[in-house]
């Protein structure tokens, strides 16, 4: 191993060997089965202790997230490169869990069921999507803190997501597929302006890069002055996701859960 925990991915000889290998398939195994067991194990303990998990892993998290920026900035800055405004900033679709963890923390009534709501829906999805497809060992090796940032802050989305639905934490009703979109609408409103003024694609609500068909279909509409159309699909997909992750915690909590 050439490389040190702490280092960046433009001082690594990597090609995302990890991705999808031995050490990878480990996690995505190992990540599932922690989740069940530990939503299991917890599920009928007292809701205060759901809410102890919930403070600590939004202070966790916050913490984490500045040590990441900070890190990866010193290494752009130092390496000529500047500070990556364009892909840095939390403002990314994952980024909302963060936001959400502190609105059920600080907040009652329905905002907090909001939160809850969204942090079981688009955040499973979120989650889940990232612990098998794990991006960042595309460009870090297993063993480095831009992997391990990444593995567990999307490992702590699909657990604590999986937990209020299997906990009973929150009841849903068919009306939160709407009221549970509100966290996902109210950060594209703060990201869309900033996407379309300087050319950025957070949230995947300018160019959809990554996602198959949509990406190739907004670059034609991009040459035909209608990127908006994009960020329409890319809402209605979040949307549609989270509808069916709604319906299902739904089902699975009138079926499974005893109040």
């Amino acid at each position: 191993m050439d490389y040190n925990f702490f280092d960046y991915k433009h001082n690594i000889a990597y090609n995302g060997e990890d991705f999808f290998g031995t050490l990878h398939i480990g996690y995505i195994i190992t990540s599932i089965v922690v989740i069940i067991l530990l939503t299991n194990y917890l599920r009928k303990k007292d809701k205060r202790i759901i809410d102890k998990i919930l403070l600590y892993s939004a202070i966790f998290l916050t913490i984490e997230e500045i040590a990441k920026i900070s890190w990866e900035s010193y290494w752009d800055i130092n390496t000529g490169r500047g500070f990556n405004v364009g892909g840095i900033l939390p403002l990314e679709t994952c980024s909302i869990f963060m936001y959400c963890l502190w609105t059920a923390v600080l907040r009652k009534g329905r905002v907090r069921n909001n939160a809850l709501t969204w942090m079981s829906s688009i955040g499973i999805v979120g989650g889940l999507s990232y612990i098998v497809f794990t991006n960042a060992l595309k460009w870090y090796p297993f063993f480095t803190y831009g992997a391990f940032h990444s593995m567990i802050f999307h490992f702590m989305m699909a657990f604590i997501g999986v937990l209020i639905v299997w906990s009973g934490y929150c009841r849903f009703e068919n009306y939160d597929i709407f009221y549970g979109f509100i966290p996902q609408l109210m950060m594209a409103s703060v990201v869309v302006p900033l996407d379309y003024i300087f050319n950025w694609d957070y949230m995947l609500l300018h160019y959809a890069g990554g996602v198959p068909i949509i990406e190739t279909l907004g670059k034609t509409l991009a040459v035909k002055g209608m990127p908006f159309v994009t960020t329409l699909l890319m809402l209605v997909v979040y949307f549609i996701s989270g509808s069916i992750i709604t319906l299902l915690n739904i089902r699975i909590q009138k079926k499974l859960i005893t109040y």
